[in-house]
């Protein structure tokens, strides 16, 4: 979904780059999605065969991406993965303004396998970001997967929030119903026509950049090597093929010995690799850093809670029925500039009906099994 606010942005444009491997590991079984229950993994499981990409973990976990290869021969593009929407697009060749500087760009009359053009296209992200061009269909690697006739964007306008950012587009993992052309097949269900892949799923492994940076996308499974025990099968909220959205129920969020119990209204959470902290609504926000108890103060400049860079807070959980899985609390300081610290939990206004975009300060901390044929999302304690 992108939300990423102006001083990360910035962040972003000064950050450090670390590489990353990504395996492509273990298929699973048939899941039961009407209740919470635990995914065993077993070394029995069906091995799929093993891909591995390119990723970067970018700066102190402010974004993750992922290499994409369009078109014959190929043009290589980094994108951020980014659960919280669907869409696949990178700059075109004829892509005009300051988002689109020091890009890479993709050009049709270079590849022999370009489809053609499909019809007008265009996105905007709850950051207010945007971006527009056409719609398109080329050969596309992703994961070390071949995906011919696949749908893309090619994105002849960007607006300038996108000139700062270390990646050219962006490759969304969510269902067709969020794209801009709903009709799209996206490229997890490419896998699956392609014979690929038995279940349209993925797992998501984020690293840390104190942990050295790092990351892993598994796709049709997921890889027990970075799970604490078993994963944990959260139901989402309607069936995934009816909504295309990553959104779950959470219950309640507690830190410090203060619960803040959440109604089916306001606790409907989207798990978006796309938004790089946690924001909830300014009410809520308020009551969460309130229990922190580090005497921040909300800025309007920044659209953040200040707090000291030498704070320590609680670890701060959060509840899924009656599943419960931890963030430390040193991931809840984030570094704005020099001296200057805010707060993860972060006010803002998700939209769509969703009230807390649960982003990578959640999904560094724990592993994310999405299973869209389970309509479910397994989580579990994450394990380097």
């Amino acid at each position: 979904m992108r939300f990423l606010t102006l001083f990360l942005i910035l962040l972003i444009a000064s950050a450090n780059i670390f590489d990353v491997q990504a395996d492509v590991d273990t298929n699973l079984p048939s899941l039961e999605f009407k209740r919470i229950r635990r995914i065993k993994s077993t070394s029995s499981s069906r091995r799929l065969k093993r891909n591995k990409s390119r990723l970067i973990d970018v700066g102190h976990d402010i974004a993750y991406t992922t290499t994409v290869a369009i078109g014959t021969p190929p043009q290589v593009f980094t994108c951020q993965i980014d659960t919280g929407s669907t869409d696949l697009w990178v700059p075109d060749a004829s892509c005009v303004g300051v988002g689109c500087s020091k890009k890479h760009k993709f050009s049709s009359k270079h590849s022999v396998s370009y489809g053609g053009d499909g019809g007008p296209w265009g996105i905007s992200y709850v950051d207010g970001s945007a971006a527009s061009g056409v719609t398109a269909t080329d050969t596309v690697t992703v994961g070390g997967f071949v995906l011919k006739g696949q749908q893309f964007a090619r994105a002849t306008r960007m607006d300038q929030s996108f000139k700062p950012q270390p990646f050219d587009g962006l490759i969304g993992l969510a269902g067709p119903q969020m794209a801009a052309v709903p009709t799209a097949v996206t490229p997890i269900q490419n896998m699956k026509n392609h014979g690929y892949i038995t279940r349209r799923s993925f797992g998501i492994w984020l690293g840390k950049s104190t942990d050295g940076g790092s990351g892993e996308i598994t796709f049709g499974g997921f890889n027990p090597a970075h799970i604490v025990g078993n994963l944990t099968s959260i139901p989402l909220v309607g069936s995934f093929d009816s909504t295309g959205s990553w959104t779950v129920q959470l219950s309640k969020v507690s830190l410090g010995g203060h619960d803040i119990v959440l109604t089916r209204k306001n606790g409907v959470a989207m798990l978006d690799t796309g938004t790089s902290l946690i924001f909830t609504s300014p009410t809520i926000a308020d009551q969460i850093n309130t229990a922190l108890g580090l005497g921040g103060h909300f800025s309007s400049q920044a659209q953040a809670y200040i707090i000291p860079c030498d704070a320590k807070p609680p670890d701060m959980t959060f509840t899924f029925g009656t599943a419960s899985f931890t963030v430390p609390g040193r991931d809840l300081v984030v570094s704005l500039t020099r001296g200057v610290c805010n707060s993860a939990i972060t006010p803002g206004d998700p939209g769509d009906g969703v009230s807390f975009l649960v982003g990578d300060t959640f999904l560094k901390n724990n592993y994310a099994y999405f299973d869209m044929d389970g309509s479910t999302i397994g989580l579990a304690q994450a394990k380097r």
